[in-house]
């Protein structure tokens, strides 16, 4: 099912868009709705072709359905700031939690409060458990090496939102250590 807060924003998108964009927007939740997630990710796709606005955050959204929290980030763009939809934040957190980006998972999820309702802030609240479950101890060093190995790799993959969204990670969990490993680093990777 379609969430009733991503529906408000279609329904919002729908006449903002470039001519023939709308068509694909409609077509794409209705895929979405019948859980056809490739179709819908094809629809929304097009309509962002077409000049909409709007699109890719569904397509992102749809990214995440279909198990590609990686796309997800990226197709999010920039940061990891909470938003103004708490069911868009709810679906970022997600694709953080799922592409082991927990701390972004954390402040979306935190973000997302009751804002949506009662059903998706006990999701959120659930994965905002398991995100703070992964947190709970110190970073290992490895840990701190695998983000920053994961970074370096997604920015030269061109994947420069994802690559950034790494070093973040691995920043956060180096400011966690006394000894503040590969901080310098980890920061670096986060701009430009």
């Amino acid at each position: 099912m379609i969430p009733s807060g991503l529906a408000i924003l279609l329904g919002l998108a729908l006449g903002a868009s470039a001519p023939g964009a709308d068509a694909h927007l409609l077509a794409g939740a209705s895929a979405f709705r019948e859980e056809r997630f490739d179709l819908a990710l094809v629809e929304f796709r097009v309509a962002q072709s077409l000049g909409s606005p709007d699109a890719s955050i569904y397509a992102a959204t749809t990214l995440v359905k279909l198990n590609r929290p990686e796309e997800a980030v990226e197709a999010y763009g920039q940061g990891d700031a909470p938003g103004q939809d708490p069911i868009v934040d709810y679906y970022r957190g997600l694709a953080c939690h799922e592409a082991r980006l927990y701390q972004c998972a954390e402040r979306l999820m935190a973000a997302v409060g009751d804002r949506a309702g009662p059903r998706i802030a006990g999701l959120a609240a659930d994965v905002r458990a398991k995100a703070a479950a992964a947190l709970a101890a110190e970073p290992g060093r490895e840990t701190i090496d695998w983000y920053v190995t994961r970074c370096t790799a997604e920015r030269q993959a061109k994947r420069q939102v994802l690559g950034a969204a790494y070093c973040r990670e691995a920043a956060g969990l180096a400011k966690r250590r006394p000894d503040r490993y590969r901080l310098p680093e980890a920061e670096a990777g986060t701009r430009g």
